[in-house]
């Protein structure tokens, strides 16, 4: 049986996989490192997001992992590294076939994974998975990457708490390209509220239609705040779009002033790091910037916003009251794509405004 007073100098985490979900569990990484101070914590995520994390969490020791072209004789290497290391405790945060095989081959004192069939074999302390139904989360996920910690008996502080304190650490302009740098530099002393908008959709269901993308800046400008469109990966058709439009209307204005150019993952946490809030769809950027402390508003429709939004007046949910809500697919089935189409710019203007005003009193309450 664990307990919290157990010996625990050497910690494994895994969570692998999407970005969102590994910026997402790092509250829980950093309460680990706040309730065992002197153990030396390790966490296994994927390759391409491995130096953004390794910033975010400087004191953790980031494992990259790539599964391409993974030989026999890798994975028996990895195998053996996992053994050697001499784990005392491993959290699988993913639990699939391949993280809890993992998990087994350390020979850990304390393994702890999801109550999942063809799996639970591999921990000797299992946690309740986060779903209610096959598309549906009980409760948000952020808090229930806690729940692992709970289930050892421990009292790990809340994700809106942990949120709200947490201090980005500096990052290197080393670790950024001249380019941006230079773009960036220029961009800084432009006057007014800053807005990152980020509309990437790694699902098309997820996508938001380019129409009000640009009724939303045009909207922002005419009420004198200073969004920044921020193109993600597969972004280009919707940008291209947005700046022809953005000719046509506000000719006299210059576009770096409204356009981030393409960025890396740590370019583009530093450039949220001077934004005061987020809007956008549900997407690894929007994460990043609520795990970074910013004000969130995100347009929800495949996705469960419940269990991807905190309950919080920090991070404004927008989204239709339709049957189809939360329905996970990635393609929407139906004709007109409801869940999306019918969320207007001004709903989301609405919730910028919220968020900015509930911003503006709390830095009141804070000088006072």
């Amino acid at each position: 049986m664990f307990n919290r007073f157990h010996q625990i100098d050497r910690i494994l985490l895994i969570r692998r996989k999407a970005l969102g979900d590994c910026l997402v569990s790092l509250p829980g990484a950093r309460e680990l490192q706040r309730i065992y101070p002197h153990a030396k914590i390790d966490m296994i995520i994927d390759a391409p997001f491995a130096p953004l994390l390794s910033l975010l969490a400087p004191d953790i020791c980031i494992i990259p992992w790539s599964n391409k072209n993974v030989s026999i004789l890798d994975s028996l290497k990895w195998y053996q590294k996992l053994w050697s290391k001499n784990y005392d405790l491993v959290i699988d945060w993913l639990g699939n076939p391949r993280t809890a095989l993992w998990a087994a081959a350390t020979g850990a004192r304390f393994r702890i994974g999801y109550d999942l069939p063809r799996r639970r074999w591999a921990y000797n302390l299992v946690s309740p998975r986060n779903k209610s139904a096959a598309t549906q989360l009980q409760s948000f996920a952020g808090e229930a990457f806690l729940d692992p910690l709970r289930t050892l008996g421990l009292n790990p502080e809340s994700w809106g708490r942990q949120i709200q304190s947490f201090q980005c650490p500096a990052l290197p302009s080393s670790e950024m390209n001249t380019k941006y740098r230079t773009w960036r530099d220029n961009w800084l002393p432009e006057s007014g509220v800053k807005i990152a908008l980020m509309m990437s959709a790694t699902w098309p269901a997820k996508a938001w239609p380019v129409k009000q993308v640009f009724q939303l800046m045009n909207q922002l400008i005419s009420l004198n705040y200073n969004p920044l469109f921020i193109p993600g990966p597969g972004d280009e058709k919707m940008e291209n779009i947005l700046k022809t439009r953005f000719k046509s209307e506000f000719g006299s204005l210059d576009l770096n002033d409204f356009f981030a150019p393409p960025t890396t993952l740590i370019e583009l946490a530093d450039l949220l790091s001077h934004c005061q809030v987020f809007a956008g769809t549900d997407c690894g950027g929007r994460h990043l910037a609520a795990v970074m402390g910013l004000p969130t508003v995100t347009v929800f429709g495949p996705t469960d916003s419940e269990g991807w939004n905190l309950n919080s007046p920090r991070f404004v949910s927008v989204q239709k009251d339709l049957d189809c809500l939360g329905c996970d697919y990635k393609i929407c089935p139906l004709p007109g794509h409801p869940c999306m189409e019918k969320v207007s710019a001004h709903e989301v203007v609405t919730g910028l405004q919220r968020v900015l005003q509930l911003k503006e009193r709390q830095s009141d309450g804070r000088n006072n």
